[in-house]
This record gives C-alpha cells, sequence and structure tokens, in this order.
C-alpha cells in the first residue's frame, strides 16, 4: 500500500510539474522566410504594356510568324521579334502579375493575372489591352509560397494570412514563428 501511495505521489508530482500553457513553449528562432502583402488588387490586376526588359526568369514560350511571346515567370510576357534569328529585337513587355502559362490565337494573348485568366490583344504593343477576364479560374495561384532551393531542401516560412492581403512576395527574417514548412 505504501508503494502505491508513493507511486501516485511521484506521478502527481511529475504530472504538476509540467508546463502546460502552449505560450510558454520554447521558441525556435530562425532564418525564414516571411510574406510581403498588399492590399491593392487593382495594381496587381492591371495588364499593362511596358518597355522592354531583360529576362531574369524565363518560363514557356509562344512562336507566331516572326513574333515570340515567353513568359517571365509571375511578372509577364516578353515581346521578342525574331524575324532575324542571329538578331532578335525584344519589342515590349506584358505585366500580368503571377504569369505561369501562354496561348495564343488570332492575335489575342490567353494567360493568366494572379488566379485569373485574361484575354489580352496585343496587335498594338504599344497599347495593349485586357479584352475579357474570367475571376478565379486558378485559385491554387492565389496561393504563394517561397520557392525552395533545391527539390529535396526544406524551407522555413510564416505561414500567409489572407486577412493581411495578397502575398505579392517573400523576405528572409530572422522570426520566431516560422509555423509553416514545405
Amino acid at each position: 500500500m505504501r508503494a502505491f501511495f508513493l507511486l501516485c505521489l511521484s506521478f502527481s508530482l511529475i504530472l504538476f510539474s509540467c508546463n502546460r500553457d502552449p505560450s510558454a513553449k520554447n521558441k525556435v528562432v530562425r532564418e525564414a522566410w516571411v510574406p510581403i502583402y498588399t492590399q491593392n488588387t487593382s495594381a496587381i490586376k492591371a495588364v499593362t504594356a511596358g518597355a522592354p526588359r531583360s529576362t531574369v526568369r524565363a518560363g514557356k514560350i509562344y512562336v507566331l510568324g516572326s513574333i515570340i511571346y515567353q513568359v517571365e515567370q509571375d511578372s509577364g510576357i516578353h515581346v521578342i521579334n525574331y524575324a532575324n534569328p542571329s538578331n532578335p529585337q525584344k519589342l515590349g513587355f506584358i505585366r500580368s502579375f503571377l504569369c505561369k502559362e501562354l496561348s495564343v490565337k488570332d492575335g489575342r494573348i490567353y494567360t493568366n493575372n494572379f488566379s485569373d485568366l485574361v484575354v489580352i490583344d496585343a496587335s498594338d504593343i504599344n497599347n495593349v489591352r485586357e479584352i475579357a477576364r474570367t475571376t478565379g479560374v486558378f485559385p491554387d495561384l492565389a496561393l504563394q509560397y517561397p520557392e525552395r532551393i533545391s527539390p529535396n531542401s526544406t524551407i522555413y516560412f510564416e505561414c500567409p494570412d489572407p486577412k493581411k492581403g495578397i502575398v505579392i512576395g517573400w523576405e528572409k527574417k530572422m522570426i520566431d514563428n516560422a509555423n509553416c514548412w514545405r
């Protein structure tokens, strides 16, 4: 009986000496990615023409005659005149936030702008205009996460909070709430 009493007493002391307050957990401070937000959806959804620019994150291409349309990942579309293959000329850049893919038919560019499908009249590269938009076609594109350095690497980041706005980028910081990883 005495052994049972000592066992119960020991168990009670151990049980009640544990810290059950989740806010009192030891936080791990580590370098992680933190989302950059915007509330300005009109700027994100604006499809505009601009001057040619250098290619940084080249994506897929579409060739129509002597014109090449090349995706600049997450930014837009380069328009390149390829009539002289030894000297291609960039004609302009069509800005479309989170652009990933494109197709061209009858002088119209079909691409994504954020999570929407847009149709762009690019017959005049200096005066491109959106002629149709279907919202929410690509809902997964609205969920942006930082990119891995390599396919098998693990990166830590602060989980995006849709209440704060739309994630438009990521920055590395030392934080204690890197509660997401991939």
